[in-house]
């Protein structure tokens, strides 16, 4: 038995460890695509982005990471489930590895242990791809249809007209305001996987946040529900906070206003 503050301090780094190197990849990747997509629309690269945007969209999440481990890890024998593999977690509890932050990755490179720094990467990259893959398509989408819609402003015939060349319309005035919805979305799906992924913890044994609150609830452990509860209350406000700050910098008449 533990408090519950302290159980979620404890599983808290194997979350933020997925979301740190996932989330920053699902919002530029999606940037990216949906703002190619809708500048080559109804192109075969357009088509081909909505048609991958639907297949990830449409994935369950476990079914995803039970495939991805089935052809990885019990095919080929790589990728395992996991934070560490067994002699690098014997090592971390040695004493020998000293822990800062909880994050595996973060803290062999302050240790300068570099093999354990590559075997945490290993176990993320399952965990990393089964989270894109679900979430990118998401942020494609809403960056394409913001993106589109930028594209039939008045501003933007206007910006052509003045003579500016079709990269610095696109890149410097219809895609900074294009963000404003993605920052949002953005803003609440990071918060989302920093408060626990629980089918893609559980899937690949990565005991965090998610993982114990699943557990709480399967074991009608109340008092650790709602710690769970206001804990994720607490990084959605925050996430808000931050995109409100962020809104500020992308748009000047919030400034004004």
């Amino acid at each position: 038995h533990m408090k519950v503050l302290d159980a979620l301090v404890t599983r808290f780094p194997a979350t933020a460890e997925l979301a740190i190197y996932s989330a920053p990849l699902i919002i530029l990747l999606g940037i990216y695509l949906g703002k190619l997509s809708a500048v080559k629309r109804n192109t075969a690269i357009d088509h081909a982005s909505r048609v991958v945007a639907i297949i990830g969209w449409s994935l369950p999440s476990f079914w995803l990471g039970i495939v991805l481990l089935a052809i990885f890890y019990g095919g080929l024998g790589i990728f395992p489930p996991g934070r560490l593999s067994e002699w690098a977690e014997a090592l971390v509890r040695s004493g020998e590895f000293r822990l800062y932050t909880g994050l595996y990755t973060i803290d062999a490179l302050i240790n300068l242990n570099f093999p354990i720094f590559l075997d945490a990467i290993y176990h993320l990259v399952l965990p990393i791809i089964t989270l894109t893959t679900i979430n990118v398509a998401l942020i494609m989408r809403v960056m394409r249809s913001s993106m589109l819609e930028q594209l039939g402003r008045m501003y933007i015939t206007a910006a052509r007209a003045r003579g500016l060349d079709e990269k610095t319309v696109i890149d410097k005035h219809a895609t900074r305001n294009a963000l404003i919805p993605v920052i949002t979305l953005s803003g609440l799906l990071t918060a989302g996987m920093l408060s626990g992924v629980v089918i893609t913890e559980t899937v690949f044994e990565f005991k965090g946040v998610g993982y114990f609150a699943a557990h709480a609830a399967t074991q009608l452990d109340i008092p650790a529900v709602l710690g769970f509860a206001l804990f994720a209350g607490i990084l959605f406000i925050l996430a808000n906070l931050i995109v409100d700050i962020l809104y500020a910098y992308i748009d000047p008449r919030i400034r004004l206003g």
